[in-house]
């Protein structure tokens, strides 16, 4: 750890007593027991903080600690600022408190509206400024610049593509992406070789600024490169039936085509379960596609399940053609169904469900 040294002596004709503050907790103030005229002494040593600090790993902590601090201390009740800047103008004040702790969410804001959401490490100068007001005069102690590493964390949100895949619906959220990891997630179905998609998050869906594509805004046409805000269109170099990932920690997005060039198409997908006791099906609806192919995917909005139970998906009302959940994964809200698995369970409340018939990937968000 590079230790940052920095002291300030004011002389000032001023007689006071020892003063409790606010501040009081950096250091036990210095006493002048006679009420004699003294200098302003506001000293301060803290330590860098060496390691990135990676947000993912702090989960839900309130705080994230930006420097340590060794030596604090002031004979008048001195206000402290930690400011964070960069080479391109970015800046941004934190109030820390004893221990260099900053507010976590406060950092993650800062992060989010200077360089957006890409969990690239981001580096920026530590500045800790101790401030001291008397008479309407400032007096003003300030540390040497120290670097501050830190590695956003993948936002957990959906992912929802926009293109000819669900005939460019900018009113519903009909397709997502499928959630594999926070930083992966997926979607399967047929592209045209036309440069004809794009992708919305939660937050900006239906903003057409805020539409997610190639680097640069201009189109690209080609199995992987790197995606933004603003971009332009994407597609494969050939049509056919791809699973498109995108990775929300690189930003990079990549096509792979399927080794089944022709997956089996149903007439109804619905879902079935202990929520109806197994009786009538529950009509999914699938995606209207502007392409040439159905798109396999399949959707139903506000489905209301009254109870926690076990539930199925199966195609063309067969018995014999049903999915259940992965052996491994029973109690979740995503998963990849299997012929014949088991019961999938989900809490009682109401969801958005969707489904794909080609990969079996479900997937349950709570309303």
């Amino acid at each position: 750890m590079k230790k940052i040294f920095f002291s300030l002596m004011a002389i000032a004709s001023l007689a006071f007593v020892g003063c409790k503050g606010d501040y009081d907790d950096w250091a036990e103030p210095q006493h002048n027991d006679q009420e004699q005229p003294a200098d302003v002494q506001m000293k301060v040593e803290v330590q860098g903080v060496d390691n990135v600090i990676e947000m993912e790993e702090l989960a839900d902590a309130e705080l994230v600690q930006l420097f340590v601090p060794v030596k604090v201390e002031s004979n008048v009740d001195a206000t402290y600022v930690l400011n964070l800047s960069d080479e391109l103008g970015n800046s941004q004040d934190f109030v820390p408190n004893a221990e260099g702790f900053v507010s976590k969410e406060e950092v993650e804001n800062m992060i989010n509206n200077f360089y957006g959401k890409k969990q690239v490490e981001r580096v920026m100068n530590g500045q800790l400024i101790a401030n001291y007001v008397k008479d309407g005069a400032t007096m003003k102690a300030v540390s040497d610049k120290f670097l501050v590493r830190i590695l956003p964390a993948v936002p957990e949100m959906n992912y929802w593509i926009y293109g000819k895949q669900n005939n460019r619906n900018e009113k519903e959220k009909t397709m997502p992406l499928m959630p594999v990891t926070k930083e992966s997630q997926t979607v399967t179905t047929y592209f045209s070789g036309m440069l004809d998609t794009k992708m919305w998050s939660d937050e900006s869906f239906g903003n057409a600024e805020q539409v997610y594509g190639a680097q640069g805004s201009s189109n690209k046409k080609a199995m992987t490169g790197e995606f933004a805000i603003g971009g332009g269109y994407i597609c494969p170099t050939s049509a056919g039936w791809y699973t498109l990932t995108f990775n929300f920690a690189t930003y990079q997005y990549n096509f792979t085509r399927l080794e089944n060039q022709e997956p089996t198409a149903y007439t109804s997908v619905s879902l079935i379960g202990d929520f109806n006791t197994w009786g009538s099906d529950l009509a999914l609806t699938q995606v209207v596609s502007g392409t040439s192919k159905p798109s396999h995917c399949w959707y139903a909005l506000g489905v209301e399940l009254m109870t926690a139970g076990g539930l199925k998906f199966r195609a063309d009302s067969d018995w014999a053609v049903n999915w259940g959940a992965d052996q491994n994964v029973k109690d979740a809200s995503y998963g990849t169904g299997t012929q014949d698995g088991p019961n999938i369970t989900v809490p009682a409340g109401t969801y958005d469900v969707y489904f794909n018939d080609i990969t079996g990937e479900f997937l349950f968000i709570v309303k």
